[in-house]
């Protein structure tokens, strides 16, 4: 007999299955990790059946403390990768590592941004490691923040053009965070009201840091100044930064200059031209 649970009850058994070769589990709907019924040990090789998975690469690993922690409670460093066809269906041959706290442990299997994940209940034996510290709530902390012009040639004579904003976001918690909803607006200082598609945050892991890089339009304003706000909603502790960055098309006085100087030139070279005209 097999173990089999679902990504909508992350932590709970919901299903006992077979698992023969060549034989798969009945699909449900989401993301579906299938183990074989325990006891299992710490170095020991398990076939992992996965069904219901988005095509791309996953990560698996073993995790203590029912991975409340995210990434402080699992063997990350000993997961393994694994491509999924088209089909969502794979098997995965597995190394049970040890977990770096005690168990409960589970098995652990997310896409590389945490968009889709499963967690199964595992049964493993061996496992000597100490009880997890007590968790710190979810947070996420701006560690960096700058916006430059990034419009080009274009920029230099006032035509359309972006600004380039980068930021880093760290998570001193002891658990992932995962898609935070992120909105961005921009516009003049102080009246920053114009929505801009913002990039997902996709997952932070537990004591990690994550740089992104957003890019505002800013239309063919020849100069100005321009705010972006952006705020990330993470429950209970969002974060929310403003940034401001100036437009300076350098390139219109410089011509505009270079311009009156040949003009300047050429009515001087009218003025100095010897009359003509022949003698009789």
């Amino acid at each position: 007999m097999t173990a089999r649970t679902r990504a909508a009850a992350p932590l709970a058994l919901v299903a006992a299955l077979a698992l023969a070769p060549g034989a798969a589990g009945a699909a449900e709907d989401g993301p579906g990790v299938t183990l074989p019924a325990g006891p299992l040990r710490v170095g020991q090789r398990v076939l992992v059946g996965l069904d219901g998975w988005p095509a791309g690469t996953v990560q698996a690993e073993v995790c203590g403390n029912t991975a409340r922690r995210g990434a402080l409670d699992c063997a990350t460093g000993d997961a393994t990768h694994a491509p999924v066809p088209p089909s969502g269906r794979a098997r995965l041959p597995l190394l049970l590592a040890a977990p770096p706290v005690a168990c409960p442990c589970v098995l652990r299997v997310r896409t590389p941004t945490g968009t889709a994940a499963a967690t199964a209940d595992l049964p493993l034996t061996g496992v000597d490691a100490p009880p997890a510290a007590p968790g710190v709530p979810a947070a996420l902390a701006l560690d960096a923040l700058r916006a430059d012009d990034r419009s080009g040639p274009g920029g230099w004579f006032g035509l359309p053009g972006e600004l380039a904003v980068r930021f880093t976001l760290r998570n001193p918690g002891t658990e992932d965070i995962t898609d935070p909803p992120f909105t961005v607006l921009v516009g003049p200082p102080g009246r920053a009201r114009t929505i801009v598609a913002a990039p997902a945050i996709g997952t932070v892991a537990a004591g990690a840091t994550r740089d992104y890089l957003i890019t505002v339009p800013t239309g063919a304003a020849p100069y100005g100044r321009f705010e972006i706000d952006g705020r990330v909603e993470v429950p209970g502790r969002p974060v929310a930064f403003t940034v401001e960055a100036a437009r300076r098309p350098w390139g219109l006085p410089v011509a505009a200059a270079v311009l009156t100087a040949a003009l300047l030139l050429a009515r001087r070279g009218t003025r100095r031209r010897p009359p003509t005209g022949g003698s009789g």
